[in-house]
């Protein structure tokens, strides 16, 4: 593996480390996102700063080179992380949907309920 390609992985888990820390004490991210973030830079270092790892788990699968291995690893680990999100915004909508179809149930109730009563609760002038 190159220096360049080591050097942008560390630096790039930092830039990843420093933005997710940032969004935490913003209060704009969970922290279960944010532990994802936060592993997935901690690989990055990992690999930057033991590039041996990289290249034995190259061999062993038969990749060309180390780099090819880690551009198929972020990948891999990204388009997983995109799944799994698309699963949780499935249950959000799901969710949602439900919520919306009570919420609805629950007001067409209480107006009809007003509109079968005996006061007039509309006050004219």
């Amino acid at each position: 593996m190159s220096f360049t390609l080591r050097v942008l992985l560390v630096f790039s888990a930092f830039v990843v480390f420093y933005f997710v820390v940032r969004k935490l004490k913003k209060a704009q991210m969970q922290v279960l996102d944010s532990l994802f973030w936060l592993l997935f830079s901690t690989s990055f270092v990992l690999l930057g700063v033991f590039p041996d790892i990289a290249v034995r788990i190259a061999s062993l699968l038969g990749f060309m080179s180390a780099s090819n291995f880690v551009f198929l690893y972020v990948i891999a680990v990204l388009v997983v992380r995109d799944f799994t999100i698309s699963v949780r915004l499935a249950k959000q909508e799901e969710r949602l949907n439900s919520l919306v179809q009570a919420s609805a149930l629950h007001w067409n109730s209480i107006d009809s309920k007003s509109s079968n009563s005996d006061f007039d609760f509309n006050v004219k002038d």
